[in-house]
């Protein structure tokens, strides 16, 4: 499996051990993606997120260590103590985005295994990354993220899915996302509704993770 490099955009995604499900209550999804945002808000730009049932997809780019630097000190002014990793320090020392991955799949792991009395692993093996190498597929995975629940039946309209990065991109909800470069990606708001709704799967076999 590749290695996560920085400067480097990835699709990161996984599923549930033997398929099952990960995410049982709403307090799951919303324990998951706070997590995930104290863990890898320094170490990684984050542009799209689902989180279904029993699998996951992120979209990301990874942070310089330069940039970790100049977001770290940015950060502690605007947000709370316990936002982010770290962020008691005064100086930051670069992290690696795949041992940020790695607290955040063992934190989540042991949240969700003391709240359901079980034990062992609770993903499938290491989580799969695939390295984005154009625009075109940066555009294309965003869409197939955030509509994703709809490839799975879970609902007929991904605009009104709350465990979606959807939502928060157009209120401007959530200011961890990078939601304003998203949005000049697509070259504005109609345009980012319109790609949504006009999405073709054109990525290849190798962006998906079925059921």
């Amino acid at each position: 499996m590749e290695s996560i490099e920085v400067e480097n955009y990835y699709h990161i995604y996984n599923r549930g051990a033997g398929k099952a499900d990960i995410f049982c209550f709403s307090d799951d999804y919303k324990h998951f993606i706070n997590k995930y945002f104290y863990y890898l808000y320094i170490p990684a730009e984050t542009y799209a997120w689902c989180l279904l049932r029993n699998h996951f997809h992120l979209l990301i780019r990874v942070r310089t260590a330069e940039e970790q630097e100049t977001i770290f000190h940015s950060a502690k002014n605007i947000y709370p103590a316990g936002t982010f990793y770290g962020d008691h320090f005064n100086t930051i020392k670069p992290y690696k985005a795949s041992k940020q991955f790695s607290h955040l799949f063992n934190s989540y792991t042991k949240y969700f295994n003391a709240k359901n009395g079980r034990s062992g692993t609770l993903v499938e093996g290491s989580f799969k990354r695939k390295r984005i190498v154009d625009e075109a597929n940066f555009l294309h995975l965003a869409c197939y993220i955030q509509r994703n629940p709809i490839h799975h039946g879970i609902t007929e309209n991904y605009t009104g899915y709350t465990q979606s990065s959807y939502q928060d991109i157009l209120a401007g909800n959530h200011t961890l996302l990078e939601r304003n470069q998203l949005m000049d990606r697509f070259g504005g708001k109609e345009n980012f509704i319109a790609s949504h709704q006009e999405f073709r799967e054109k990525l290849g076999s190798d962006f998906y993770l079925e059921e």
